[in-house]
C-alpha cells in the first residue's frame, strides 16, 4: 500500500460525505426531497415501466429502501401505486402532480449543486472526476 491510500481513502469518503450532505440540503429546501427520493421520482417519471425491482438496480439501493421509499412518497401524495393488471405480484407506480413540480424543484437544484462543483473544479476537471468516479465505482462493484 502506498503511503497516499490511506489519505486518498479518507480524502473520497469525507468528501462524498459532505457532498451528499450539502446536495440534500439544498434539494430539501427547494423541493422537500432528499437526492435519493427526487432520483426515484426521476426514474419514474423517465421509465413508467420500471419496477421498484428495476428501481433498486438503477440507484444502487436495496428493495426494502426502495419500498420504504415508494410508500413515503405515497403516503405524501407524491406517488401512486398501483396492481399491474397483467401481472397482480407488480405494482405499477406513477408521479403525481405535486408529486412532477417537487421533482422539476429538485432537478433545478441538483443542477445548481453540479454547476458549483464545476465552477470548483473548472469544467474539465469536473468531467475527469466524474469519469473516473464512475469508473472506480463499477470496479469495486464487481
Amino acid at each position: 500500500m502506498s503511503a497516499s491510500s490511506p489519505r486518498l481513502y479518507s480524502a473520497v469518503i469525507k468528501s462524498a460525505e459532505r457532498l451528499r450532505q450539502e446536495a440534500d440540503s439544498v434539494v430539501i429546501e427547494a423541493a422537500g426531497l432528499t437526492v435519493a427520493q427526487a432520483a426515484l421520482l426521476g426514474v419514474v417519471l423517465n421509465d413508467p415501466d420500471a419496477t421498484q425491482s428495476d428501481i433498486a438496480v438503477r440507484l444502487e439501493l436495496s428493495e426494502p429502501a426502495v419500498t420504504q421509499m415508494v410508500a413515503r412518497l405515497q403516503r405524501e401524495g407524491l406517488i401512486e401505486r398501483t396492481r399491474d393488471e397483467n401481472d397482480r405480484r407488480r405494482w405499477r407506480l406513477k408521479v403525481t402532480t405535486d408529486g412532477l413540480a417537487k421533482a422539476e424543484r429538485a432537478r433545478v437544484a441538483f443542477e445548481g449543486v453540479n454547476a458549483r462543483l464545476e465552477k470548483m473544479m473548472g469544467e474539465d476537471v469536473a468531467s475527469d472526476v466524474a469519469q473516473r468516479l464512475n469508473t472506480l465505482r463499477l470496479e469495486l462493484k464487481s
